[in-house]
């Protein structure tokens, strides 16, 4: 059955684990084993028994130490050969290692891990041998399976402490995401990747109720909703912020032969789930934090009276749909709106009453208009509307239309016009070459203003051939 883990609060995540501990259960092995880095393989750590073998009582006295140097030069090559491909050599090598003034046989099995930060690392496991022809062969043979086990062993087990040491660091890899989408694709290809290496990752969105997969690595499988399973090597994680709503749920697999390892040290498997533990926590956090940006960004681009776009989305939008049309040839068209006799509701019925009119101008321009246009509230009781794809024909038709609209209307039940004579002013512009963003909202303002100089409750549309009159 899968194991639901339960993110911890900020304050519980867990401290990478101690390198003491991490140093007795290397101890614990009986046979040498020794990392080593860079093509010279340098030493890096040891355990307690390869510090015998080198005879140096302190590891920190063979550190950076060339471990070729301690081998003959004849078996150098295959030292640096092993685990070469990436994989632990199955089969141990026999080879000549320093002792005192001569040579001893040893059987050397290696192999070749990249760390979460991308660096390259050798793991080795040494057997002393005794010198005996025939006894030598039977050794080498009786030791071919415990020493392939235990340098795959070994492997894991530095792994998964870099994968330990690595996890709390998420966060800093998952900085600069953009958005959602692409938090979720960095957060599965960095589960994914090479230093964490879990598999069958899936991240499921929660948003308003509704459960969507985010992010699968195996995009072929089913896209059914989280299950319970019997697999033991299984985890789902909620992705939550201590007691808050969850915003997701996270489901991987631990590789078998990590579970495997996992299983038979219980030290290691607490370490492993406080790591998941503190990924879930990270994700959770790096989720609800580009949800409430994205939520802010949104409240600052709308009115709050209105609930209608604001002047701040108007500049921004306008800017990219002149841009949009320019680049593809396309229309656009802008239309500047005015109340006529506002005042005259505010100063009669008062300004709650003024702001009720206001929610329902914007309810009737939303409605009234296109889903791909853009209806902003200006300020005041001004209004503009972005219709991309339409050129000044259309706008004309549209603005007319529009009056008629306006003109049928019972506004505030129908004592808007008991208290004042409420109409609208119109003016309207299109796109033409030449002409920037500000020049077209300009235009638009200027037509709006010859309609209210020319009687109001009517449309002023924008000529070319007029400018000058404008």
């Amino acid at each position: 059955m899968s194991r639901p883990l339960l993110c911890k609060r900020p304050g519980e995540w867990p401290l990478p684990p101690d390198p003491g501990e991490s140093r007795l259960l290397l101890d614990l092995i009986p046979d040498p084993l020794i990392v080593a880095r860079g093509p010279r393989r340098k030493i890096i750590a040891i355990n307690r028994a390869g510090q015998f073998l080198l005879a140096c009582p302190e590891a920190e006295e063979v550190r950076d130490r060339e471990l070729i140097d301690f081998f003959h030069e004849e078996d150098q090559h295959r030292l640096l050969s092993l685990g070469g491909d990436g994989a632990a050599d199955p089969t141990p090598i026999l080879m000549k290692m320093r002792h005192d003034d001569s040579w001893r046989p040893v059987a050397v099995m290696g192999g070749r891990r990249l760390s979460p930060r991308g660096e390259e690392r050798w793991v080795y496991r040494i057997q002393v041998l005794e010198e005996s022809g025939v006894g030598l062969e039977q050794q080498m043979e009786q030791h071919k399976r415990r020493a392939s086990d235990a340098v795959r062993t070994s492997l894991r087990i530095f792994h998964l402490t870099e994968k330990i040491r690595t996890a709390p660091q998420l966060s800093t890899l998952l900085i600069g995401v953009r958005d959602e989408d692409d938090f979720f694709q960095r957060a599965g290809s960095l589960l994914c990747s090479e230093g964490l290496g879990y598999r069958d990752v899936k991240i499921w969105s929660y948003t308003d109720g509704n459960k969507e997969l985010a992010w699968c690595s195996d995009p072929t499988k089913p896209n059914k909703g989280p299950e319970t399973t019997d697999d033991p090597g299984r985890r789902q994680l909620l992705l939550a912020v201590g007691d808050g709503v969850p915003g997701g749920l996270l489901e991987l697999s631990i590789d078998p032969r990590e579970l495997k390892l996992l299983e038979e040290a219980p030290l290691l498997m607490e370490w492993h789930e406080e790591v998941l533990g503190t990924i879930g926590e990270i994700l959770a956090l790096t989720l609800q934090n580009l949800r409430l940006h994205a939520q802010l960004e949104q409240q600052a681009l709308l009115d709050p009276l209105t609930g209608i776009a604001n002047r701040l989305y108007l500049g921004s939008q306008l800017e990219k749909e002149v841009s949009r049309a320019l680049r593809n040839g396309g229309e656009l068209g802008v239309l500047f709106a005015d109340l006529d006799g506002f005042k005259g509701v505010n100063d009669v019925l008062g300004h709650i009453v003024g702001d009720e009119l206001l929610r329902e101008v914007s309810s009737l321009l939303t409605n009234f208009f296109r889903e791909s246009d853009h209806v902003c509230r200006y300020g005041g009781d001004e209004f503009v509307v972005l219709l991309p794809g339409s050129n000044l024909q259309d706008m004309e038709l549209k603005g007319r239309d529009l009056l008629e609209e306006f003109r049928n209307n019972r506004f505030l039940d129908g004592k808007a016009r008991e208290v004042s004579k409420l109409s609208l002013s119109v003016g309207v512009t299109a796109l033409r070459e030449g002409v920037t963003s500000e020049d077209l909202l300009d235009e638009a303002d200027a037509a709006l203003y010859r309609a209210k100089r020319g009687g109001r409750d009517r449309v002023v549309v924008v000529r070319p051939d007029q400018m000058e009159d404008l």
